[in-house]
């Protein structure tokens, strides 16, 4: 995964990255077709970095940066393997606002260490290139024009799964403060 840690009881800032309503995951944020003959073995990191939105905008891939956010608009990501969650976690975005998802699709991102919030509204509210801060723990959005916005804050658990960094680290954590107990 990512060199980087999100750490998400510190508000983090990060470039927008902005993508539209009806984004699937599979055939625009990347093509599983490529992909599907490894489905249930070890991601190839190097293949799903590179394919990361390059569809949809073929500059990404080269030009992302870690801590960059994504902001989608409604239904976005539909029809997504967890493939997609792990390629956007590692191309380097920290967190993914979003009008509105599949439950799933938070699901599999929170899996690889990637937050997602539902904002409504935020796609009208950002551009491509804005430089905005989100709190995830408080579900505080902060814009470019210094105005906020409020979404659900994730959940105590959810914030427990990405301070380890994925879901199996969590659970291996948690299984390891058992044993011991």
């Amino acid at each position: 995964m990512p060199a980087f840690a999100i750490q998400p009881d510190v508000p983090m800032q990060g470039r927008v990255w902005k993508f539209g309503d009806q984004v699937s995951g599979d055939d625009g944020i990347i093509d599983f077709s490529v992909v599907r003959d490894g489905f249930g073995k070890p991601f190839n990191e190097a293949v799903l970095a590179e394919m990361c939105f390059r569809r949809l905008n073929p500059r990404f891939p080269k030009e992302v940066r870690p801590g960059d956010l994504v902001v989608g608009g409604a239904n976005f990501a539909h029809h997504n393997h967890v493939e997609v969650s792990a390629a956007i976690r590692l191309s380097g975005i920290a967190a993914v606002l979003v009008d509105s998802c599949e439950s799933g699709f938070i699901r599999r991102a929170l899996s690889q260490g990637l937050p997602v919030l539902t904002v409504p509204g935020i796609s009208v509210r950002v551009a491509d290139g804005d430089v905005i801060s989100v709190n995830l723990a408080a579900g505080r959005i902060v814009l470019a024009d210094g105005s906020p916005l409020d979404a659900p804050p994730l959940s105590p658990h959810m914030l427990a799964v990405l301070r380890a960094g994925s879901l199996v680290e969590a659970l291996r954590r948690e299984f390891q403060g058992a044993a011991v107990a």
